[in-house]
Order: structure tokens, then sequence, then C-alpha cells
């Protein structure tokens, strides 16, 4: 029987309670462990699952106490273990993301800088053929069903990773916004780092328009001031 069909067994949580010689993961039974995570990120993929094991160990070695802040390596499935299991997330910016893609993770007290980081130690994968094998991309996603990769995570828990003590030295602190303008052209706001037009009005879109607005992008939007004024026009 396999959990909300997502390749992760009955079988396979209690294979890795008795590997791991615990019964809890960031405070969660496994049970629960692996709901939330296919809750958050729509199925049980590997690489939350190895996250949250990484986390349990960098906050137990940090105090649960601590106020702590993240820096991730890797823009691939890590970022959500750490938004799932602590506090820090994308949008309040207590987490940073690096496009590294080496997978690991350092939570730090944001006060003193003093941290964990927490990665998988390809020494360690020698007696764990199916991790190494998925991680360096050494066999088909259908040579390794999803179901026995999920077991052998279970069974290695912290076994496949390693951690050192760390003084942050970069990419900690909160990103300010910085300057604010309204881009002549499209007439939203921006970050005046982009220049005197916003980015996708550069040409930089992702997006294009299927219909065209009521209003003219090209029309300069004046003055503050003549805003406000044409603004109270409008609700006149």
């Amino acid at each position: 029987m396999f959990l909300r069909g997502r390749g992760v067994s009955e079988e396979a949580i209690k294979n890795g309670k008795q590997a791991m010689g615990k019964t809890t993961v960031c405070g969660k039974s496994l049970e629960e462990y692996i709901t939330l995570i296919e809750k958050f990120h729509g199925w049980a993929a590997p690489g939350v699952v190895i996250g949250g094991f990484m986390v349990d160990w960098a906050q137990e070695l940090l105090g649960h106490d601590v106020e702590a802040d993240a820096i991730v390596e890797t823009i691939h499935c890590l970022p959500d273990a750490v938004q799932l299991f602590t506090p820090c997330t994308c949008g309040n910016g207590w987490m940073k993301i690096l496009d590294w893609d080496k997978f690991a993770l350092c939570l730090y007290d944001k006060k003193t800088l003093f941290g964990h980081r927490v990665w998988i130690d390809l020494s360690k994968l020698s007696v764990f053929p199916n991790i190494y094998n998925w991680y360096m991309r050494l066999v088909e996603k259908k040579e390794l069903p999803l179901s026995v990769l999920n077991q052998a995570i279970l069974s290695a828990g912290r076994e496949m990773l390693n951690t050192a003590p760390v003084q942050i030295t970069g990419y900690y602190g909160k990103n300010k916004k910085g300057e604010i303008r309204i881009c002549p052209v499209c007439r939203e706001a921006y970050s005046a780092k982009q220049g005197l037009q916003c980015l996708a009005c550069q040409k930089e879109a992702y997006y294009k328009y299927e219909k065209v607005t009521s209003y003219n992008f090209f029309q300069p939007i004046g003055t503050l001031q003549e805003i406000m004024e044409e603004g109270s026009k409008t609700i006149a």
C-alpha cells in the first residue's frame, strides 16, 4: 500500500523508522512528514524527502530556539524543504537561494551568523547505490522506481549526509527594495535599478498581451502630481 499513491509505501515508512533509530523528522512522524511533502510539493520528490533530513539535522545542531536564516545552494527541490519545515521562505527574505546546483544548505543564527552547513556526502553513498545513481543521474527514472528510491532514502536518513559548523561571510541579510519608479511605458511601479524603463518594457518580458488594453502604453505618464490630479478627476 502506498501513501496517497505517490511512491512511498507503508513498508518503506516502517523500514525507515527501524533504520533511523527515531520515529520523527522535523518534529513530524514519518507518515505526517511524507504527507506534508506531498501536499506542499505536489508529490514525494526524493530531493524534498532528503531535504527534510538535512533541515532536521541542521536545526538539531543549531538549536530549535535560535532565530535562524537559511542559505540553499540549489534551486531544485531543496528550497521547498526549507520553506516547509522552517519559517524561512522566499517571500519573507529569510532564505537565500544560490543557483550552484549543489545539494547543500545552511541554517545560521541571524544575529551571530554562526551556523551549520549540511550536504550530501558522495563518499557515504557507496553503501546506497540507488541514491548515488539517482543523484549522479546515472539511471533513467523508469529504471529506478520512485518507491524503491524513496525507500532507500528513508532507510539511509542522515547516514548519507555530512555537516560542519560555519561562520557566514556572504549572502546574508535582507535585500532591500530601494527606489521605486513608475515606468513611463506601461505605467507600473518597478525597481529603479532596472533603468529608465522596467525590464518588461525593455523587451525582456516573459509574456505578451493577447488584447490591447484601453490605455496607451507609449503615452508618457507625467509627474506624480499630474497622476494624482488625473486620478482625482476620475474619482470625481
